[in-house]
């Protein structure tokens, strides 16, 4: 009798937890794709404070590797394609974010004056930066600068620019998950499979 009512007991929390784990969506995702095959996408993914560890965002740049080819009425359309295999993956911390919500909000033209976010590690110095601008369009210029610090090492840049609608909706999307970084969430959700490999990745500053 115990027994059944132990079991029972288990697969409901089972249940919840998996509830919660299925409504919890961590990654959000940009692509900017263009005819010149010289786009880029991003990729941002929350990774909630737990215990004695602090939450971080991950956010993963790539350049577009080829561009849209085909038709989609003939059913031919095939998508343009992203390097995720050279990404470029680095990680925010609470400060971080808020530096770059003072430009998202306005209150900043550019994080620290054009300084921007300086992360240095073992094998790279990398360079982040948020600059609002005006032309050729309203919005956003999100830029990643990274540079190995073996001789030979050829620096590598990528640029995406998010436009009025699209700055509105991320700055408003990262500001609601300071809450998740510094204190996390009721019920702690499993890793996703992404976080992981970004956590453990020698890459990520």
């Amino acid at each position: 009798m115990n027994t059944d009512t132990n079991t029972q007991g288990s697969s409901q929390k089972r249940t919840e937890e998996e509830t919660v784990f299925r409504a919890y969506r961590p990654r959000l995702t940009f692509y900017h794709a263009n005819g010149k095959g010289t786009g880029s996408a991003v990729q941002f993914e929350v990774t909630p404070a737990c215990g004695d560890r602090e939450g971080v965002i991950f956010m993963t740049l790539a350049q577009q590797r080829s561009v849209a080819t085909g038709s989609a009425d003939l059913g031919t359309r095939q998508h343009a394609t992203f390097d995720w295999k050279n990404r470029v993956i680095v990680k925010l911390n609470f400060n971080d974010l808020c530096q770059m919500l003072l430009v998202f909000r306005g209150l900043a033209s550019t994080i620290q004056e054009g300084k921007g976010l300086y992360h240095d590690s073992r094998n790279t110095t990398t360079m982040i930066n948020v600059t609002r601008q005006a032309d050729p369009y309203p919005g956003l210029a999100l830029e990643i600068s990274r540079r190995g610090k073996t001789e030979g090492d050829a620096p590598l840049r990528i640029r995406i620019i998010f436009n009025a609608a699209e700055a509105l909706g991320l700055g408003t999307v990262l500001e609601q998950q300071l809450g998740v970084i510094a204190f996390g969430i009721a019920k702690e959700a499993t890793y996703s499979t992404g976080a992981v490999q970004a956590e453990n990745d020698q890459m990520v500053i």
